[in-house]
């Protein structure tokens, strides 16, 4: 073997040699990095914990920004529910009074068969407020005529002018013709009628009352109206706008008080149903009014700890702290609320349930529900970047 050869076979094998160096030390270092991996990942429930603490910390709402947004939705919260019950220990005609566009209203109707002017529809009240009947119950024995059956007690769960949906389709018709129509769609006209009154002092005097007369056609009530848009044009359609105005206003009226309105369509069901579903707080008054209140202050709060963030606050983790304002705040005023009812029904309030906040606790938990979605996504998130820049060192070491 020349000298030539033996060289070249003594440089392949340092080749080789300095190949496998080359291999190990790639080989050592892929098992470090390996080792680090795996040391993070021993070190996962530590890691957690970490970010845990410094998630809760950097999220806490104990801070001189955030505490004045939750003690001012708090007392926001708070006084709609002291409102509220202030609202239902009104009495109708007080409510009537202090809502916008409510006139005072006396019953002088011209007792035109499915014909109100516009004059009318302003001046009277509206017809399916009516309790007073042309004739007594004798009466309607006697002739075989089916009751009206409407009273002060019943008239909110069996009137549908009151139904907060059907209301604004039959309790405007209803105005438009000056009838009532009851729960089963069997209508009666209404009339102004004088009724003979004693006053405290004695002395009789007639009162001019809207009074249920005879039986009404309710086909006939809408047929009347589409004839009188197509007949005066453009002065019906106005009519037609009062009549819907009048509507509106009184369900406005009515929303707040003692007895409030039936949730929408139940009364044709069972006015028994609506009337005990009330009782027990659940009408479209417990429920709309804290409703609405309560996700209107939410989104207040929201809206304005949103525009005090700072340019170098993480925008995920101020959500957070804004969404613990708002739940928190509205588990403190539910508790409360929930904590003074039951006191008020232990000392023998039997109207408990009417003024408590049941709109307001629904939102709460929807809230409740929402925040902690939302936390929790944000939370994972937190998590994952965490775990990953720990894997990242590991590798870089």
């Amino acid at each position: 073997m020349s000298s030539n050869g033996l060289e070249n076979i003594i440089g392949d094998l340092e080749k080789i040699r300095q190949c496998n160096e080359t291999i190990n030390k790639e080989i050592a270092s892929i098992r470090e990095r390996i080792d680090r991996c795996i040391e993070v990942c021993d070190n996962t429930p530590q890691i957690l914990n970490e970010s845990t603490n410094e998630f809760n910390r950097l999220t806490s709402i104990f801070n001189k920004k955030d505490i004045p947004f939750f003690v001012f939705s708090v007392i926001l919260q708070c006084g709609v529910k002291y409102l509220i019950k202030v609202l239902r220990e009104m009495s109708d005609k007080e409510l009537a009074d202090k809502t916008p566009f409510h006139n005072t209203e006396k019953s002088n109707r011209y007792g035109n068969k499915y014909y109100v002017t516009k004059e009318e529809i302003v001046a009277n009240p509206v017809p399916f407020d009516a309790v007073q009947k042309e004739h007594n119950n004798q009466w309607y024995e006697e002739n075989g005529q089916q009751r009206p059956g409407f009273s002060g007690f019943n008239h909110r769960t069996t009137a549908l002018g009151h139904d907060p949906l059907l209301g604004l389709f039959i309790g405007t018709a209803n105005i438009m013709t000056s009838t009532i129509t009851r729960y089963d769609f069997v209508s009666w006209h209404v009339s102004t009628k004088a009724h003979l009154r004693t006053a405290r002092n004695g002395k009789e005097y007639f009162a001019y009352l809207d009074t249920i007369s005879e039986r009404a056609n309710t086909i006939e009530i809408f047929r009347s109206i589409i004839d009188r848009l197509k007949t005066e044009g453009e002065d019906g359609w106005i009519t037609l706008g009062y009549a819907l105005l009048k509507e509106i206003v009184h369900l406005f009226t009515d929303l707040p008080s003692k007895q409030g309105l039936p949730l929408p369509v139940i009364s044709t069901l069972s006015p028994g149903l609506a009337r005990k579903l009330s009782l027990y707080g659940l009408n479209m008054s417990t429920i709309t009014q804290g409703s609405f209140a309560t996700m209107l202050i939410n989104w207040l709060i929201g809206f304005l700890h949103g525009l005090c963030k700072d340019k170098d606050e993480d925008e995920q983790l101020y959500m957070v702290r804004t969404q613990k304002i708002i739940m928190y705040s509205d588990i403190l005023s539910t508790v409360s609320d929930i904590g003074y009812s039951m006191f008020t029904a232990y000392m023998g309030d039997k109207n408990t349930m009417r003024k408590f906040d049941m709109g307001g606790y629904f939102v709460t938990l929807y809230q409740i529900c929402h925040s902690s979605d939302v936390i929790s996504a944000v939370e994972r998130e937190f998590y994952t970047k965490r775990i990953i820049n720990e894997f990242k060192k590991a590798e870089e070491l």
